[in-house]
């Protein structure tokens, strides 16, 4: 569980240096994820180890959404 953890985390960091190496125009989160992607088509067996971290992220996907509040500007005075 702690070495899934890691390769998420490790992906996710490897994004973040990618975008901001670049600057591109996406968050680091999302490109870390399309690096995972080639990474999981090559290593089934990464799929395999991130199963069971996954599946807790995806059970708890809702506690991990805050909702944003919209705020009315204030009138002139």
């Amino acid at each position: 569980m702690l070495e899934a953890a890691t390769w998420l985390l490790v992906f996710q960091l490897s994004g973040e240096v990618l975008v901001r190496l670049l600057g591109l125009p996406v968050p680091g989160p999302v490109a870390g994820m399309l690096l995972l992607v080639p990474a999981l088509l090559l290593r089934p067996a990464l799929a395999e180890t991130l199963g069971s971290v996954v599946d807790g992220l995806l059970a708890n996907l809702g506690l991990l959404f805050v909702p944003a509040l919209e705020h009315e500007p204030h009138p002139p005075g």
